[in-house]
C-alpha cells in the first residue's frame, strides 16, 4: 500500500482569482475509478471555507450538493458565486469542474469542461451564534457502550468494538480505497438491524482531526448498509443478490446541517457516526447519517440518496452526462 496522505492536503485549495479556486482529486480518496462524493464534497467545503475567511463566515452551517457527473482524478476548477452576501448568513453556490481547464482566466472552457458538482451554502460563523436554546429528549440511541479509545489505538481488546480489518475484505478493500485512510470501529455484538450501521471512525494519521471541511467525506465514508444483506459464499438460495456481486453506491444528491463548529486547526480525533436506510428499493437508497462526537454531543445530519449500481459502472467506459 502506499503512504497515507493526509486529508488536509488531499483537499488543499489554492485560490486563482476572488471567486475562482483549484484543487486535485486524488486516487487514494477513490471508490473504483471515481473520487469519493464526500471527499468531493470536503474540497468544496474547503474552497468556500477559504473563500469567506476574511468576512469571518468559515461554518458552513447548511449545505446541498448535486452530484451531475461522475468526477475524476485530477485537477479540478471550482467556482463561486456569492448569491446572497449578508452581515451574518452569506449563500455561496459552487460548481467543482473538470475537462477541458485552462492555465488563465476564464479557467474552463465552454462546451469541453464539464460541471460534476454543484453546491449551495449557508456559511456563518457558529461561534457568534445566538438564540434560543431549549432541551429536548434525543439521544443517539445505541445499546453498545462507547469504547475506551486508549485500548482501540494500542490495538487492545475493547469490550463492545473491534476494528474493522480491511486486509481481510479482500477485493472491496481495495476497491473502495477511500476507506484505507481512516480507522473504523463496529460494535463486536453486531449491529442492531442490516440497514443500520453504528461506528466510530478516525483518521490513520495520528496527526490528522477531523474538522468541518472533512465532515462531506464523514457523511459519505460509509454508505455501505446494502453489504450487511450480502450472502455467504453458497449461501445465494432466495438471495437478492450473489455473494461475488460487488456494487457501487455512487451519491446522487447530499445535504448536511452543521451543529456545532469543530476546532478550525487540530479538529477532533474521534466522531461517532449512526446510518439507517429506511427503504432500499429498485436499485435506490435513502440514508440518514447522525455525526456525533467523543461527547455524545451532536455535529452534524446528514441525509443523501444514493443509487445501487453494477461496479462495471464505475470501473467501465465513461459516457458523458451518464452516471
Amino acid at each position: 500500500m502506499s503512504a497515507l496522505i493526509p486529508f488536509s492536503q488531499a483537499t488543499k485549495v489554492e485560490r486563482l482569482d476572488s471567486h475562482t479556486y483549484q484543487t486535485n482529486l486524488l486516487d487514494s480518496y477513490c471508490i473504483g475509478t471515481v473520487p469519493n462524493g464526500g471527499y468531493s464534497a470536503s474540497c468544496l467545503l474547503e474552497a468556500a471555507r477559504l473563500h469567506l475567511a476574511s468576512k469571518h463566515q468559515k461554518d458552513a452551517m447548511t449545505s446541498h450538493f448535486q452530484f451531475l457527473n461522475r468526477t475524476e482524478v485530477g485537477p479540478a476548477i471550482i467556482i463561486i458565486s456569492e448569491t446572497k452576501p449578508g452581515r451574518q448568513f452569506s449563500m455561496l453556490h459552487l460548481t467543482l469542474y473538470q475537462r477541458g481547464l485552462l492555465g488563465q482566466a476564464p479557467w474552463i472552457t465552454k462546451g469541453t469542461s464539464r460541471a460534476e458538482i454543484t453546491a449551495y451554502l449557508t456559511m456563518t460563523d457558529l461561534s457568534r451564534e445566538q438564540g434560543l436554546t431549549l432541551p429536548t429528549v434525543w439521544s443517539l440511541p445505541s445499546k453498545t457502550a462507547s469504547p475506551d479509545f486508549f485500548l482501540l489505538k494500542s490495538k487492545r481488546q475493547d469490550d463492545n468494538w473491534r476494528e474493522l480489518d480491511l486486509g481481510s475484505s479482500g477485493a472491496f478493500g481495495t476497491y473502495a480505497r477511500v476507506l484505507v485512510n481512516c480507522h473504523f470501529y463496529f460494535p463486536k455484538r453486531g449491529q442492531e438491524h442490516p440497514s443500520v450501521i453504528d461506528l466510530w471512525m478516525r483518521f490513520k494519521i495520528p496527526s490528522e482531526g477531523f474538522t468541518n471541511s472533512s465532515l462531506g467525506l464523514v457523511s459519505d465514508a460509509f454508505p455501505y448498509v446494502v453489504e450487511a444483506f450480502r450472502p455467504p459464499p453458497g449461501g445465494e438460495t432466495d438471495k437478492p443478490f450473489k455473494a461475488t456481486e460487488m456494487f457501487w453506491y455512487p451519491t446522487i444528491v447530499m445535504s448536511l446541517e452543521l451543529k456545532r463548529s469543530l476546532p478550525e486547526e487540530k479538529g477532533v480525533e474521534w466522531l461517532r457516526l449512526r446510518m439507517q436506510s429506511k427503504e432500499i428499493r429498485n436499485g435506490r437508497l435513502d440514508l440518514e447519517v447522525v455525526i456525533t462526537d467523543e461527547k455524545g454531543e451532536l455535529i452534524g445530519v446528514s441525509n443523501q440518496v444514493n443509487l445501487i449500481l453494477g461496479s462495471e459502472r464505475n470501473t467501465g467506459g465513461r459516457e458523458i452526462g451518464k452516471i
